[in-house]
């Protein structure tokens, strides 16, 4: 209880003069006075249409819609429903307005007295409520405009509220007299906040508004049921002639509001309890639905509070000059723990960013402790990259780049693409100059992107194809085995491997090896004018760099070339690297061949002063030679067609089998049929229907296959598509003769296969047979065991929840062809093309396998070494050393890579894709399929490509290296000097006492990118990058 305040005679005596009655009949009078008259005004208005007929109704219906009260209405009605920024602003002004009146009426309270005599004049608060009175009044009267019926505008609140507070307000200017009495009405206005809010877009999802709805509604409620207390506690009982109203100031409103919360929540102290009968009977009534609703609505709140995203907040740099990365697409806790894994790997050398995942969902307890170990470079917040407003909230537009990732299990490809695509669209249309690096499932995919207009390679935005690779890579493997181990590992970061003395031979040759990336540098100005093997000769042996490509600058048009023959550098070429580190990397930017001449530790290689002759050697050089017109940094020294090759031994050309007329009959004839897709750069073939090029296991097995390439899928008939597109392709490039072509031979679920087919018609030498890749009748049939490779794959979704069973049916696969024995009623092919039996007995034939399996952990199933290890990086394992097995995590890295040098994937995909280019995409993309075209000029010159192949070391022109003792580098110069042959790699037996005509197994394991001073082995093979003219010239 309080003390009551000291008042005056004249405040005590007003007091008790009680003309309350006065105000409540001014507002009775107003509101219910007003309410009579409505319905009043209603019934006449529809006797009058009863009695009219309806034609005059509908006459005066239509002459009404184009009336000026129509207009007036629909003005009104835009106006205080915030359609417009002047409705807005006029919605807030208004909510201002009874807040404030609602603070003048708690301050007037303070004073304890339910009536005073005071004129306006000398009452601050009397003016301002005024004033705000007849704020309100113009606004009622501007509701009553827009309202569509009088009777539902009486029924408002908002009229309820101001036709209860108005007159008794004017009334005491008039009288000179204020009642405290029902000004508590306007607390309800406290219960339109949500409607104010909604307008100002401030609440815009359903778990918001609702909370806000509970919230303001029992606000306001109490707030009013508190005003009804005071106001009946301290005016006392009419009946009992005011006896028991509480002496003045002894009770304060915000006693009430405390009173009523304590009772509410069942608590109920004692200090306070009401003394009027008329406090005890609205107790009553406010205790029956307060506390139910207490009780039902309090849970309702705590749940939307706590169901508030967590992650919803915007994203701010800590630091202006660190650079921070957007992750989207597939966020879980799998693919983040990969992304982070690669991208902040040790071996990248101060990665000073940050990452900013953008997913719609909240990350799971396990995902969340991944975010929480992360916190000093990973930001989570919840979104979407469709919302202009979440693409606001991650600084999309500050972004160094967008990464957008998919899923690599989806069972439907096409639509995980096309979500990744949308993506994309929604952010180019936001800020189109932020760079992009999409992962996509199907090549097909990409054509899609092209029309976005704020796509722009120029921009290094890239799309990450994973089929197109993967398949790629098991292509060019067919090739030259191994090449996939290769390739994954100069694209997936591992960095420098501990080596241990217990380790194997092979492990601590593989390890050592196994950590190159591509990495790009400016050259040196020393090199201008040296031709591209020249200035490959000496980054090996010097600078112990493999010069693999020179990339054009951005300007110039950005065209990578692979290992050019008969081109030079000029000024600013850049050069693509394999190499371990940057600062490896630089070393070919500071090699100077005046001051590094004598300098054989590569470490002491630094900047020197030389560069300012550049130039003035580069001139030098070209002085009374003719000047290239070329402006890509780098020059060809033959710019029209190439002419026919030297012959090394005589020094005299080399003429063509079959003469060097041009114009024979032979050329015209070449020329005159399609045998080459539109670009030239792949075989082309008429398109066939799958049942011409279908086999039946008897045909197959009186078909003499060999040298051949088996393709067993397990596949059910509704399997999402593989794209076996980006297998076939590079199989069919141009750059290999047709007769070298080897036959492709696809076993498994014919109509599957039928549903790639219409993009397998137009390449040759392909067939199919309906069968199954685990009968040993049907690998049979179609010669396994003298195939030059057999790719196993699956099309199947694999269950994640069961990873171990997701490879079953390829594990068994390629552990059934292990076993499989073969006798002599097989024939095989020799070396020369001949025909030979094998032993009568049967032995074990090591078939070579290439396995695509969905997790690598499955890879110690093929490796008795690994069995029993559970968690193992496939990098690690024999089957990946050998070539053998790959999973579709390994290029996960692609994106990190791609991220930190976008040369590596555009090098990449030309490099293992055969030949596709923008062109060829451009062509797909109207879907009509590969489109054959005339041979001319321009289709004949691309075949002149550098192409991946095996060099059996004891059988090529380089035999004299097989000894023991000799230097990788020797070899490699003579390569380059010989055959324009780029040496990447050794494909190294794993056992040299292995014999392989008695069906011991030959494992060889990938020694990628070796040092210069590594020693070759007599049984070693070499992948080599090999020139398109000089590999021709030596068969022919």
């Amino acid at each position: 209880m309080h003390d009551p305040y000291n008042f005056t005679q004249e405040q005590i005596s007003c007091q008790n003069e009680r003309q309350w009655w006065i105000f409540v009949l001014t507002s009775l009078i107003a509101y219910f006075g007003s309410l009579i008259l409505a319905v009043l005004c209603s019934l006449l208005t529809r006797c009058c249409k009863n009695l009219c007929g309806s034609k005059q109704v509908k006459r005066e219906t239509q002459l009404s819609g184009s009336s000026f009260n129509a207009e007036i209405q629909e003005w009104a009605g835009g106006l205080i429903s915030g359609q417009s920024t002047t409705g807005r602003l006029l919605v807030v002004f208004i909510f201002i307005c009874n807040m404030v009146a609602v603070i003048i009426y708690m301050i007037d309270t303070n004073t304890g007295l339910m009536e005073e005599c005071i004129s306006w004049l000398d009452s601050i608060t009397l003016q301002i409520d005024f004033a705000l009175g007849v704020i309100f009044t113009m606004t009622l009267i501007l509701r009553y405009l827009a309202a569509s019926s009088t009777i539902s505008f009486l029924l408002d609140v908002l009229t309820v509220v101001d036709l209860f507070t108005l007159p008794p307000l004017f009334l005491s200017v008039w009288l000179g007299r204020t009642w405290i009495g029902l000004r508590f009405m306007r607390c309800l206005v406290v219960t339109q906040l949500p409607n104010v809010l909604v307008y100002l877009r401030v609440l815009e999802n359903s778990s918001s508004i609702r909370l806000t709805q509970l919230v303001s509604t029992l606000t306001g409620c109490l707030l009013w049921f508190a005003g009804v207390f005071y106001l009946l506690e301290n005016t006392g009982d009419p009946f009992h002639e005011y006896l028991n109203a509480r002496d003045p100031g002894n009770l304060r409103y915000w006693d009430s509001v405390y009173w009523l919360v304590i009772t509410a929540s069942t608590i109920g102290y004692g200090d306070y309890y009401p003394e009027t009968d008329l406090g005890k009977i609205t107790m009553v009534l406010y205790l029956s639905g307060a506390i139910a609703s207490f009780a039902s609505n309090l849970p309702e709140i705590v749940e939307l509070v706590g169901n508030q995203p967590k992650y919803a907040g915007s994203f701010k740099q800590a630091n202006d000059q660190r650079q921070f990365v957007v992750v989207c697409g597939n966020i879980n806790y799998e693919s983040v723990n990969s992304f982070l894994k690669d991208f902040f790997h040790p071996a990248r050398e101060d990665v000073n960013c940050e990452i900013v995942f953008l997913n719609k969902a909240e990350p799971d307890l396990e995902f969340e402790g991944l975010l929480k170990r992360e916190k000093t470079r990973v930001t989570y917040l919840q979104g979407t990259m469709l919302n202009p407003l979440d693409l606001q909230r991650v600084g999309a537009d500050r972004a160094a780049a967008i990464l957008v990732l998919c899923n690599k299990f989806s069972p439907d490809p096409t639509w995980e693409d096309a979500a990744n695509i949308m993506r994309v669209i929604s952010l180019k249309n936001y800020c189109e100059n932020t760079r992009v690096v999409i992962q996509l499932l199907h090549y097909s995919s990409k054509s899609f992107l092209l029309n976005i207009p704020g796509w722009d390679w120029r921009r290094d935005d890239q799309a990450v194809c994973l089929n197109e690779v993967k398949f790629g890579l098991l292509a060019q493997s067919c090739l030259a085995p191994g090449l996939f181990t290769l390739a994954s590992n100069i694209v997936t970061t591992t960095g420098r491997l501990e080596l241990k003395p217990e380790m194997p031979r092979w492990k601590k040759e593989y390890f050592s090896t196994s950590h190159k990336v591509i990495l790009a540098d400016t050259l040196s100005p020393t090199f201008v004018g040296c031709t591209f093997q020249e200035v490959a000769e000496i980054c090996f042996t010097r600078l112990n760099l493999i010069l693999i490509a020179i990339e054009s600058r951005k300007y110039e048009g950005g065209e990578i070339f692979i290992n050019p023959r008969n081109r030079r550098i000029t000024a600013n070429a850049i050069g693509l690297f394999l190499t371990d580190s940057s600062d490896a990397a630089k070393r070919a930017w500071f090699y100077c061949r005046v001051c590094h001449e004598n300098v054989y530790d590569v470490t002491e290689i630094k900047k020197c002063s030389c560069k300012k002759l550049a130039k003035a050697r580069y001139e030098y050089y070209n002085f009374g030679k003719e000047k290239t017109n070329q402006p890509n940094g780098i020059r060809s020294t033959n710019p029209g067609l190439r002419e026919p090759a030297l012959d090394q031994g005589s020094g005299t050309l080399r003429r063509r089998r079959g003469g060097s007329d041009t114009g024979s009959d032979a050329t015209r004839a070449e020329t005159a049929k399609m045998i080459y897709d539109s670009t030239g750069c792949f075989h082309w073939c008429s398109g066939r229907t799958i049942e011409e090029c279908t086999l039946t296991r008897q045909e197959a097995t009186v078909t003499m296959f060999a040298g051949h390439i088996v393709v067993a899928i397990f596949a059910n008939e509704d399997s999402p598509l593989l794209g076996l597109r980006n297998l076939v392709m590079p199989l069919r490039a141009s750059n290999i003769q047709y007769n070298d072509l080897r036959h492709i031979i696809i076993i498994g679920n014919l109509n599957y296969i039928r549903r790639e087919w219409y993009l397998l018609k137009n390449l040759p030498k392909i067939s199919v047979m309906d069968g199954d890749p685990l009968s040993r009748a049907d690998l049979r049939a179609v010669k396994v065991n003298l195939s030059k490779t057999c790719i196993i794959l699956s099309a199947k979704t694999p269950e994640k929840s069961e990873p171990v069973l997701a490879d079953k049916e390829i594990i068994m696969a390629a552990l059934n062809i292990k076993y499989m024995s073969f006798g002599a009623e097989f024939v095989k092919m020799d070396e020369e093309g001949e025909e030979e039996m094998s032993s009568s007995d049967a032995v074990q034939t090591n078939v070579p396998i290439l396995l695509d399996l969905a997790f690598a952990n499955n890879v110690r199933y093929l490796d008795e070494h690994e069995m029993y290890l559970s968690d193992i990086e496939l990098y690690k394992t024999l089957p990946f050393a050998s070539g053998t097995a790959m999973a579709r995590g390994i290029l996960d890295s692609l994106m990190s890579a791609t991220y930190f040098n976008a040369s590596a994937l555009r090098l990449l995909r030309q490099w293992v894709t055969g030949g596709a280019n923008i062109d060829l995409e451009m062509s797909l993309a109207e879907g009509a399929g590969l489109r054959g075209g005339y041979s001319t000029p321009k289709t004949l010159a691309a075949r002149d490509r550098v192409r991946v192949d095996e060099i059996i070391l004891q059988e090529s022109q380089w035999s004299r290296y097989a000894e023991n003792g000799a230097r990788y580098a020797d070899l490699f110069c003579a390569c380059l000097r010989e055959a324009g042959t780029l040496c990447l790699g050794i494909y190294r037996l794993l056992d040299e006492e292995a014999d392989e005509e008695n069906g011991e197994e030959m494992t060889r394991v990938v020694l990628g990118c070796p040092n210069n001073n590594m020693l070759l082995q007599p049984m070693d093979h070499i992948l080599a990058l090999v020139q398109y003219e000089e590999d021709k010239e030596k068969r022919e």
